[in-house]
């Protein structure tokens, strides 16, 4: 079947319900999650279970979020308005209603940045070798979701490397441990070249039963692999950045960036210095994705087409 006559929700219901590898970079944990669900629950169609399937995902990244803030900050309030917020907020509610990879991702970030407060909270060098490995799985895993969440697992495996080492707890053996977890969390990526090689789905994108097709597809070189679109004169970045600061006004209006520096200047002052610092990080982390992106979207964002394939990966 012709990739190009489903929608990206069409095409990740059916790459799920059919097994089959769905568009660069395939995303073989979100379509084996959904193949999970499909089974899994006996009431509705295959679209509205996978559906409902991200709806849950995306409340858990809420939920996440709100223990992050919590911890972070102190306070309920903070992490029950921060949750809402974002809960809220219209494109967080859109693609956590439909079946799209989003919701997922945003469920990894929530994991990624609980997982780094749990790290510097941990009492002993025991919990804390536990938890780095734990992330390190998990930042394998959330890689076989969307790729642009690597530019948050690098700011955060630097991150917890920097502290290890500070306390003298990186040893060569350790970190062998970890580059192990890590490898460990991309074993979906052989669900492709096992769903091509089976080749029993009615649809399916490329041929990932050789090394190169399968790195093909791992590295987006149909789309670019730094890019959103092959050979695609885009918006300058200072376009692009005025962009995300014009979507953030709509969406949000003054009010909730107004309070989110309060609550950022309020925090960053008053947190003990390793709480101070994971603040530091996450905001890093924040502007890091916004820059590279605003400087690798290579769409021109004056068509409204190409104005919502930007959102979609912003978000």
């Amino acid at each position: 079947m012709n990739e190009e006559n489903l929608t990206p929700a069409g095409e990740l219901i059916t790459a799920a319900y059919e097994l089959g590898v769905a568009h660069p970079p395939g995303y073989p944990l979100f379509t084996l999650l959904a193949k999970l669900v499909i089974g899994l629950f006996p009431f509705g169609s295959i679209a509205y279970r996978v559906n409902l399937l991200c709806g849950l995902l995306g409340a858990a990244a809420a939920s996440l979020l709100y223990y992050t803030v919590f911890r972070l900050s102190g306070s309920y309030a903070a992490g029950i308005l921060a949750a809402g917020v974002f809960s809220f907020s219209r494109l967080t509610w859109q693609w956590s209603i439909s079946a799209e990879v989003f919701s997922l991702n945003n469920l990894f970030v929530g994991l990624l940045m609980a997982l780094t407060v749990r790290f510097e909270e941990a009492a002993t060098a025991k919990e804390r070798s536990k938890i780095s490995k734990v992330g390190a799985f998990c930042c394998g895993l959330s890689l076989c979701n969307q790729h642009t969440i690597v530019l948050y697992v690098l700011c955060i495996v630097l991150w917890v490397l920097f502290q290890l080492f500070k306390g003298k707890e990186l040893s060569f053996g350790h970190l062998l441990k970890l580059g192990l977890c890590f490898l460990a969390g991309l074993l979906p990526y052989l669900y492709l070249p096992a769903s091509s090689y089976l080749n029993q789905a009615r649809w399916t994108w490329g041929d990932q039963t050789t090394f190169q097709g399968f790195l093909t597809h791992f590295l987006r070189e149909e789309y670019g692999t730094f890019s959103l679109a092959k050979s695609e004169a885009g918006s300058s970045m200072r376009e692009m950045l005025l962009s995300q600061v014009t979507h953030m006004k709509t969406e949000l209006s003054f009010t909730v960036p107004a309070l989110a520096i309060v609550a950022w200047l309020r925090t960053a002052m008053q947190a003990k210095q390793e709480k101070s610092s994971m603040i530091w990080l996450f905001t890093g982390m924040l502007c890091i994705y916004s820059l590279f992106f605003a400087w690798r979207a290579n769409l021109d964002i004056t068509k409204p087409l190409f104005m919502g394939v930007v959102s979609f990966v912003l978000y």
